[in-house]
């Protein structure tokens, strides 16, 4: 910054004779005249006798220049006065006499007069000399006061520049960590893939923020607890081969990123030059351009599990402002890096419970069929059992003499015929155990609901029951998995059956409707005519392991509503206007191709 201008007074001789002679009072005015006169008075007396004449007389016109020039008109005037005096007095005869001779009136009024006109111009000159000081008096007031303005004004002016260029410098580091961390959440939003993010981090660091290297590393939790790089982007990613970096107290991990990953706190250091902490790295950082550096956290519950580094080719690169928004931009990756892994982890849980519950489905229709294993065994037995007659049959036709063909031929048909029986109930009871994956397709409800009228109508002759069947002609079809769905319609079934255990002053009756009560979907009823819901009952009918029969799980409602509503539809329940209680589920309708 420079320095004030010195004002440096004006001291030249012609000036300073100049002001002490306007600021001469009158009195030294007026007596400077009689001295002037006085002067030449004896200089013309001691001269007289070698000139005569008037040359003599005219060393008092110098004598009335000379007060006319000190003092002014006054002073002028009067040197006028006492020089026609000494004149007339010492030099003009008849001498020592005031008295005037013929002529000597004229010459001393001329004398006068010209004395008073030299007056007049020294005094309009020393007037005008007068205001010419005074003028550039001020003139030069002003240009001091102005050299001192312009003076306090450069200096401010260098004062804002020097700020504005420290502002601009300090704005430029900003906006650059800010562009970093606009791209670093982008990311965080548009990747799935948790490399992906890091990588694509790194490439911002150095493209949006023009950094010289970033890189990321985890804390391993091996014993020589080291630091893996995962991602890196930058120029300088030659400096990262076989970089050996650790988080440990030993002097590996004495480094910047050591430090930070063990504190969980930022650590910026801006002179690689001269820093002792980056002594060991010095060397292969100044080969890669390599000059300061912040190394930031990867923090989650207060401690770190890895490093975000950041290297620029400037020293004092990084100040409090830039690295605090590093470190929120390392915090935001932190928290992409954790979404990504809750979503992973998510997912997994997911699909376990997928898994689970597609297990606890299986297991809930193994104990269905276990409920219908006397009837099951009726419908096997029954086919056997005319296999075993029409073969017997068979072989007493054969044994005749002669042999019925005939009737041997009828009776080994109906060993056919029964046996595709037995084969056709061991497939549906197949079907509905069987474990497979889900697997959507173009379904007639009203197909589904008769194949399980068939598998359950033993049990339902049984039970000393009947079960009716409502079903609305053109039904469309819908998109759904054929075992799931014939499981939800059995669960309701012998649900229904359950339910009318205890009736015995009415008949058993379950009636199973279809309908599509408006466009788009469909709806399937299972109605009963057995003791109803009670209050307690009907608001946990669908939670999981709830049931009202001593020997339930309490699955088979809450799987079948899952099963409902992953198929887009709903299943609840009602309490009839009489007795019993009715079932009904809908599902979204396939639209025509």
């Amino acid at each position: 910054m420079s320095k004030p201008a010195e004002i440096i007074p004006h001291t030249a001789g012609g000036r300073l004779g100049s002001l002490r002679r306007h600021h001469a009072g009158p009195v030294i005015r007026y007596a400077a005249a009689a001295v002037c006169v006085f002067s030449v008075l004896m200089v013309t007396y001691r001269l007289h006798e070698a000139f005569q004449g008037t040359l003599l007389n005219a060393l008092f016109f110098c004598a009335v220049i000379l007060s006319g020039w000190y003092g002014g008109f006054g002073p002028g005037l009067l040197a006028s006065f006492l020089s026609i005096i000494a004149i007339k007095f010492y030099l003009t005869p008849p001498f020592h006499t005031l008295a005037l001779a013929t002529g000597d009136t004229a010459h001393f009024v001329s004398v006068l007069v010209a004395g008073a006109f030299i007056s007049w111009v020294c005094e309009r000159q020393r007037r005008d000399e007068v205001a010419l000081m005074q003028a550039r008096d001020e003139l030069e007031g002003k240009v001091q006061a102005r050299t001192v303005a312009l003076t306090r004004a450069n200096e401010s002016l260098t004062v804002e520049v020097t700020e504005r260029t420290r502002a601009e410098l300090e704005l430029q580091r900003l906006n650059r960590a800010w562009r970093v961390r606009s791209a670093c959440n982008q990311a965080v939003n548009r990747c799935d893939e948790e490399m992906d993010l890091l990588e694509q981090v790194c490439r911002a660091v150095v493209t949006e923020g023009g950094y010289r290297l970033a890189w990321v590393g985890y804390a391993q939790n091996d014993p020589a607890k080291s630091i893996k790089p995962v991602a890196q982007a930058g120029p300088g990613q030659g400096y990262m081969n076989n970089l050996v970096a650790t988080w440990g107290d030993g002097p590996p991990g004495l480094g910047p990123t050591g430090m930070a990953i063990r504190t969980a706190q930022p650590v910026v250091c801006n002179r690689f030059y001269s820093d002792p902490i980056f002594a060991p790295w010095r060397s292969r950082a100044e080969e890669y351009g390599l000059k300061s550096s912040a190394s930031l956290p990867l923090t989650t519950d207060g401690r770190a599990i890895g490093g975000f580094i950041v290297y620029s080719h400037e020293s004092e690169a990084f100040d409090e402002k830039e690295t605090d928004l590093l470190a929120q931009t390392a915090n935001d990756l932190m928290h992409g890096i954790a979404l990504l892994r809750t979503r992973i982890e998510r997912q997994a849980a997911q699909e376990a419970l997928k898994k689970t519950e597609e297990e606890l489905a299986r297991v809930a229709r193994v104990t269905v069929m276990g409920e219908l294993t006397a009837s099951i065994a009726h419908e096997v037995n029954q086919p056997l059992a005319a296999v075993v007659t029409n073969g017997n049959a068979s072989l007493r036709w054969l044994a005749n003499d002669p042999p019925n063909f005939d009737e041997a031929r009828q009776a080994l048909r109906n060993i056919v015929r029964d046996g595709n029986r037995a084969s056709d109930v061991i497939a549906r009871i197949r079907a509905v155990l069987k474990k497979s994956e889900t697997a959507a397709q173009r379904l007639d409800l009203n197909e589904i609901i008769r194949e399980i009228v068939a598998l359950t109508q033993s049990e339902v002759e049984r039970r000393k029951a009947s079960l009716c069947l409502a079903l609305a002609e053109d039904l469309p079809a819908v998109m759904g998995d054929r075992v799931r769905l014939q499981q939800v319609l059995l669960n309701l079934v012998i649900n229904a059956l359950d339910a009318m255990v205890e009736v015995i002053d009415r008949p058993r009756i379950i009636t199973i409707r279809t309908s599509t009560p408006k466009l788009g979907s469909l709806l399937v009823a299972v109605e009963d005519s057995g003791a109803g819901l009670s209050p307690q009952a009907e608001s946990r009918l669908f939670d999981a392991f709830y049931t009202t029969k001593p020997d339930g799980l309490g699955m088979g409602l809450s799987i079948s509503r899952s099963i409902i509503e992953e198929h887009g539809g709903r299943l609840w329940a009602a309490q009839n206007e009489g007795y019993g209680a009715t079932f009904q589920f809908t599902l979204p309708v396939e639209d025509e191709p």
